[in-house]
């Protein structure tokens, strides 16, 4: 609500970001020039991704909703002096293309690609998720570093809940596994080894950056909140079981669903496979 207007105008942003892609993928088809297409899309898909950061970052300041929605009824205004809000964006938008940069590394060792493929995939997978690794790792660094000395503190245990001590830890093993990524990614990309074991090494790694991160963001969430007066550890929750029924019984539904169509395409492409021998 107190970004309505720009929230809303995702939908509208998003369409003629796909739009632009199918472009650009049918000019280079047809041997056009197509850069400008291409540019055109990542800036509006960036800007929709700045959209998402303001809104999670809105929700830690609790302090400035009641302004910003006297100054707008219709969500008219982005919220403005949070100096969080950049490298959290950053972390996002680095942050997949460090993770898909691993994905392709591990891909790079898997069966079924030839010699020429993998050395392709391997290296390039692991450029991406070397640059963008570090371009990663400074994000995480500045958004560490300008949160409020509260946060800071109880990061470093000065707190009433221990829980938080953990935070700071994973804080700190985040850093390592980055470093740790971004050395297997870099061997990868520029060496062009496509070796199983650092797929699975690059894959781990990855598994264990996205949880680790999500450690410590949780404690930077709570004491954020906490300097706030909102103690999230101190509120009544009356849990509606009939719903979490619903949902625990549709999500196993739909996780069969899924590995029933993917048996039906591999059986098909078994049959494609017989056929075109």
């Amino acid at each position: 609500m107190l970004i309505g207007l720009y929230w809303i105008s995702i939908i509208a942003i998003l369409t003629l970001t796909y739009w632009l892609l199918y472009q650009f993928s049918a000019r280079l088809e047809a041997g056009k020039s197509a850069w400008w297409v291409g540019l055109s899309a990542w800036l509006l898909a960036g800007f929709i991704a700045r959209l998402l950061s303001t809104n999670m970052t809105l929700m830690l300041r609790p302090e400035v909703w009641r302004q910003m929605y006297s100054a707008s009824g219709a969500g008219a205004y982005l919220p403005t002096g949070d100096p969080t809000l950049t490298p959290r964006w950053l972390l996002m938008l680095a942050g997949g293309l460090f993770i898909g940069g691993l994905w392709l590394v591990y891909l790079s060792g898997r069966s079924t690609f030839t010699a020429d493929e993998k050395r392709f995939v391997a290296g390039l997978g692991g450029k991406v998720a070397a640059v963008f690794g570090l371009v990663y790792l400074a994000a995480g660094l500045w958004a560490a570093s300008v949160q409020p000395a509260a946060v800071k503190a109880g990061l470093a245990g000065q707190s009433a809940y221990p829980l938080y001590r953990l935070s700071g830890f994973a804080g700190y093993g985040w850093l390592a596994l980055v470093v740790l990524a971004v050395l297997v990614a870099a061997i990868a990309g520029f060496g062009k080894i496509s070796a199983a074991w650092l797929g699975w090494v690059g894959a781990l790694v990855a598994v264990l950056v996205e949880i680790t991160f999500a450690v410590y963001r949780d404690g930077v969430r709570d004491l954020t909140l906490l300097s706030k007066g909102y103690d999230v550890w101190d509120r009544v929750v009356v849990t509606n079981w009939s719903v979490v029924g619903l949902f625990l019984a549709l999500f196993v539904a739909g996780l069969c669903v899924i590995g029933w169509l993917v048996s039906v395409v591999a059986r098909a492409r078994k049959v494609m496979e017989a056929a075109s021998l």
